[in-house]
């Protein structure tokens, strides 16, 4: 068992997939990890990290009850032991051989099956990875030789993993599963990895996430920057949040405190790098199932501005952001400034 803060790995089971072959390669073992195996378990934590908070990642929900992969898994967790993970590893395996083989992919590669509990949540964590050849040097004779099927590096990318709880809720909002296939072809993920492998549909929609990331935003960024002019950060806001715009969020959020963050602010860098990642690991914590790529999607295609009591009104199209300025004098009074192109007047009736 390997512990790393908020994950623990509990069984691993490394698998092979020849689609040259009649049947895959399965585990008849548990890989012990152990204190020696530190690289190791930090490549299979950084991708479960990515897998829950990368950009590819997407939230989702069983098709029906009796889906296999659930129902497998379920079963797993009703009787946990080294015999039945070895049979449950086993079984996903040949599972996706089948599907593969019957399909137009030619992926051969490694299948590894894991028991994790991530943030105290019991887990599954599959991940398949595609062969990859590499180049050793032996410096005691100075030569070089070819390592065949070795793992990516932790920064390399994997294509095909997902995260299934062995504990389902029954509320259809909330997530069974998260997945992440980064090997795209037009319309091909969803058939094979996600639908037909997994048995699974994608759960949120980029409105409810756009809404709560807007919401989010204007509420934590100002904490963040509390010297920063509330209009402005307002501004950046709606200006990196534009509507159809594909975001990843942490990019998004340093995107914006580069704006606010005062440049004099000392080690500027850190603290953006810093608070943008506060702000995603904080956003995943209040929204357990959400991910943290998608695309804006709003109607409030009107920024309103109001006084406490309506004695007052203003209100623009978003469109007009940039020739619409709002801010505060030294004597905290509002100031608008609105760009003469637009030929400003009062109506009169």
């Amino acid at each position: 068992m390997e512990e790393n803060n908020d994950i623990i790995i509990n069984r691993l089971a490394i698998n092979a997939l020849d689609l040259q072959s009649s049947s895959p390669t399965v585990s008849n073992s548990i890989f012990a990890l152990d204190e020696d195996h530190g690289i190791i378990k930090d490549f299979f934590i950084t991708h479960l990290l990515e897998t829950r908070q990368g950009k590819a990642t997407k939230s989702c929900k069983f098709i029906d009850e009796d889906a296999t992969i659930k129902t497998k898994v379920s079963r797993y967790e009703s009787q946990k032991s080294d015999d039945e993970f070895l049979k449950l590893s086993k079984e996903l395996t040949e599972n996706l051989f089948k599907i593969m083989k019957n399909s137009s992919s030619n992926s051969s590669g490694t299948f590894f099956v894991l028991e994790v509990v991530f943030k105290k949540e019991p887990c599954i964590f599959i991940i398949k990875l595609d062969p990859k050849s590499g180049v050793q040097i032996n410096l005691e004779t100075l030569s070089v030789q070819v390592l065949e099927n070795i793992l990516p590096d932790s920064n390399d990318r994997v294509h095909k993993c997902a995260i299934i709880k062995t504990v389902h809720d029954e509320d259809p909002k909330v997530a069974d599963l998260f997945v992440m296939d980064k090997q795209q072809k037009a319309g091909e993920p969803a058939r094979f990895f996600i639908e037909t492998y997994l048995q699974a549909q994608e759960l949120l929609n980029d409105r409810i996430i756009t809404r709560e990331v807007l919401r989010r935003a204007s509420e934590n960024i100002i904490d963040i920057v509390p010297e920063a002019d509330h209009h402005i950060v307002m501004e950046s806001i709606d200006r990196e949040f534009t509507n159809n715009s594909r975001i990843d969020l942490k990019n998004s959020i340093k995107n914006i405190l580069e704006d606010t963050v005062p440049k004099e602010k000392q080690d500027r860098e850190i603290f953006i790098e810093n608070s943008a990642s506060e702000f995603v690991t904080d956003f995943i914590e209040h929204n357990k199932d959400y991910q943290t790529s998608f695309v804006v999607t709003r109607n409030d295609q009107v920024v309103v501005y109001r006084a406490e009591k309506n004695q007052v009104f203003f209100r623009y199209n978003r469109g007009m952001t940039g020739k619409i300025e709002v801010s505060k004098d030294t004597s905290n009074n509002t100031i608008i400034k609105i760009d003469s192109s637009l030929n400003f007047s009062r109506d009169v009736k």
